[in-house]
């Protein structure tokens, strides 16, 4: 505890707070419990605080509400486009899926983001095409 005071206080409130995930439990149990701290542990503990800082968080949640944002209007694109039900069930179950992982770990991978952005053009190409065919 004393050589790890600072992280041991971060990770006690995180705790506390109910603010932490397993593995930052598991690193609280390790230092309160007088385990050997590994580098590679060392290096996690300070990546859980550097995460949960004041301006991470404040950073993490910008980025929810823009893909949040961007991920209604593919899901309207969609509904606009006229596909068929089944289709647009498993869009749908697919957009879902992508929304809890914004809510959860509020980013997406690059490759979540170009199949976001294929969809959106097709989605949207389809609603001019059902425009100029009326």
């Amino acid at each position: 505890k004393k050589t790890y005071n600072k992280e041991y206080k971060e990770l006690k409130f995180l705790v506390e707070t109910k603010k932490a995930d397993d593995f930052t439990i598991d690193m609280y149990v390790a230092i309160i419990s007088g385990r050997k701290i590994t580098p590679k542990m060392l290096n996690a503990i300070h990546n859980i605080m550097k995460n949960n800082s004041p301006e991470e968080l404040e950073k993490k949640r910008l980025e929810t509400e823009r893909l949040l944002s961007k991920l209604s209007l593919v899901k309207e694109a969609l509904h606009k486009a006229n596909y068929h039900e089944t289709y647009v069930y498993r869009s749908e179950d697919f957009l879902d899926s992508i929304e809890k992982q914004i809510r959860d770990r509020g980013t997406l991978s690059p490759k979540q983001k170009l199949a976001l952005n294929k969809m959106y053009k097709r989605f949207n190409k389809k609603v001019t095409n059902n425009e100029s065919n009326k």
